[in-house]
């Protein structure tokens, strides 16, 4: 009986075992479909519930990181859009630093030699580069061609009886690092090399990643100005000249097409070409007047009236190699221009003491957008008439000295402190002179322009 009983016993105990391996066997397939149904989002809230309650939520961080990589987007990558945009509308100005001649004469060129046969002029900058930095454009009149082809100013200072200003192309290295960021290029000098003389010159300006206007190769179809943007503000720059030495040396036909030289029917039409390619202010380099002397000529008030009222925002004039006053020329349609007769020489090697005094006109733009309807919504462009105006215009009074701290032809602000006292003297005199021509401007910040 006793032995039945184990028996019984074992049988009963097998039988479990058994069925509890088959419950273990059959329990996958009984599973499978309801996580299928999980993983296809068809089954119910409690399911999903259940499975996913322990499953930890992912961090901030965690959350970008994976949105970044699978390339989703997040409700804070629109927040952050939404930032972005916010700042871009805000950012509604543009700032330019604009100066008269950049010359590269023989005595800046042998200063500047170094024992490989390069040149290095940055000795020149120096004391201004950060302030350069600090404008979004700096530009300037090169007054020079860059021609390899025809001799440099030291081995031949005059070219049929006319001065030759020919240097090597480094001399743009060294305006780069200082911070020139745009060149202008017809003035009198343009043509001292012939068309070659252009065509290397603009070669070289390419190579150097310079935009420039003014002289042209003479299969250039482009436009004869040059424009820049930041901000949403865009400014279109336009190089012409009243003289030009070595008018031998091309055809008319030639000159036409290679150099801008001025006529009010030619400036009119390139302004309005720069109005339709969209400029919002446009900038007139004109090259004009007589060197060595403070005096403005008729011709240059007549032909500043004709700039004026041709649409030009900004006159800047150069060619006399000195000072000359500024006015504001009112036009018809109710502007007030502002016209610079002459900055005076960026640097040069010339001798007399008018040709080493300058200023760098410092400008702010600034765009302003109007609503044309209670009703319009503010980011819809189409909505919002677009105008740009000077926010403030101001000017650094600068003289170049022959030698300073080691450099050579240094251009120094006039209130630079120094100790040397004959360098402090010569500063505080410059500084008489250029103020006697330009007196110091009224607006000193860029928030309460006005007219002096």
């Amino acid at each position: 009986m006793k032995k039945l009983n184990r028996i019984s016993k074992l049988l009963t105990a097998l039988i479990i075992v058994m069925l509890l391996n088959i419950i273990l066997l059959l329990l996958p397939s009984v599973l499978k479909p309801q996580l299928k149904s999980v993983e296809g989002q068809t089954s119910s809230p409690d399911i999903e519930s259940n499975i996913f309650q322990n499953i930890p939520f992912p961090s901030k961080s965690s959350t970008n990181d994976a949105n970044i990589n699978s390339g989703s987007r997040t409700d804070q990558d629109f927040a952050d859009k939404e930032d972005k945009e916010e700042s871009l509308e805000e950012s509604n100005t543009l700032t330019l630093c604009l100066m008269g001649d950049l010359m590269c004469l023989a005595g800046q060129q042998y200063s500047a030699e170094r024992s490989d046969g390069s040149h290095d002029y940055t000795g020149s900058f120096y004391l201004l580069r950060n302030t350069f930095s600090t404008f979004d454009f700096v530009i300037g009149n090169l007054e020079t061609t860059l021609s390899e082809s025809n001799p440099y100013s030291t081995k031949e200072r005059e070219v049929n009886e006319q001065p030759n200003c020919n240097a090597p192309a480094d001399y743009l290295a060294s305006l780069k690092w200082a911070g020139i960021t745009h060149l202008v290029t017809a003035n009198n000098h343009s043509l001292d090399g012939g068309v070659i003389g252009i065509e290397e010159t603009i070669a070289h300006l390419d190579e150097y990643g310079i935009p420039h206007t003014g002289t042209y190769s003479e299969d250039e179809d482009g436009v004869h100005y040059m424009i820049m943007e930041k901000n949403g503000i865009r400014i279109a720059v336009l190089s012409f000249t009243e003289l030009i030495n070595q008018r031998a040396l091309v055809t008319k036909t030639q000159l036409s097409k290679i150099i801008d030289s001025y006529s009010k029917t030619k400036v009119r039409e390139n302004i309005e070409k720069a109005r339709e390619d969209g400029a919002d202010f446009v900038i007139v380099y004109e090259h004009w007047g007589s060197e060595n002397v403070h005096d403005v000529r008729d011709y240059q008030k007549s032909h500043a009236k004709e700039i004026a009222e041709a649409g030009a925002d900004l006159i800047i004039g150069s060619h006399p190699h000195c000072l000359q006053e500024m006015e504001y020329i009112s036009t018809s349609d109710g502007r007030d221009v502002p016209c610079f007769y002459s900055l005076g020489n960026v640097v040069s090697s010339m001798t007399r003491e008018i040709n080493h005094d300058t200023v760098f006109v410092q400008i702010y733009l600034e765009r302003n957008t109007e609503k044309r309807g209670e009703s319009t919504k503010k980011t819809d462009a189409s909505s919002s008439a677009k105008s740009v105006t000077i926010s403030s215009l101001t000017w650094l009074p600068c003289h170049v000295l022959t030698t300073f701290d080691g450099h050579s032809r240094v251009i120094t602000p006039v209130d630079y402190k120094v100790s040397d006292k004959k360098i402090k003297k010569e500063l505080a005199e410059a500084k008489t002179r250029i103020e006697k021509i330009l007196p110091p401007p009224q607006n000193l910040n860029k928030t309460t322009p006005q007219k002096h």
